[in-house]
């Protein structure tokens, strides 16, 4: 299938936000529970950082993905592509349980790890949470990518 015009563009930066923003998020909360166990407070809180921006950025692969579905019908004047396809759904519903562990959970046991590293305790509790919910998150990902490259229901 070639991809022309805005069409195309919107794909373009689609595909570089996937890279350049879900890419760095999953690779610091996937990295987190080694620092946890090596004690490594400074990093913990650099990847703490790392995760909650990027995580936050993924809003914007979001909103390129739904101008994809608008604009997926071309000049027929009809999207190829709709909200309702299972596909489409399930990758909103993925991608906010994603964020949502991110957020709310990683980051979280992130920075009490850090703390707790720095004021002497022992955080290796906090590794398992991290990276419980960093990897489902990460297999959030890699659902929706799997979700967009098959595309069950169109």
């Amino acid at each position: 299938m070639k991809y022309s015009g805005a069409y195309a563009l919107v794909l373009v930066l689609h595909l570089l936000t996937v890279a350049f923003a879900v890419g760095p998020s999953a690779i610091a909360a996937s990295v987190s529970p080694r620092h946890v166990r090596a004690g490594r407070a400074e990093a913990l809180r650099d990847t703490a950082r790392t995760t909650r921006v990027y995580t936050i950025a993924t809003v914007l692969t979001v909103l390129l993905g739904s101008a994809l579905v608008g604009i997926s019908g071309g000049t027929t004047g009809t999207p190829e592509w709709g909200m309702g396809q299972l596909w489409v759904s399930l990758s909103y519903v993925l991608w906010l349980v994603a964020v949502v562990l991110l957020l709310l959970v990683v980051v979280p046991a992130q920075r009490k790890a850090a703390g707790q590293i720095e004021a002497g305790q022992d955080a290796a509790g906090l590794a398992g949470r991290i990276g419980a919910a960093g990897g489902i998150a990460m297999l959030c990902w890699t659902a929706i990518i799997v979700l967009m490259v098959f595309k069950p229901g169109a």
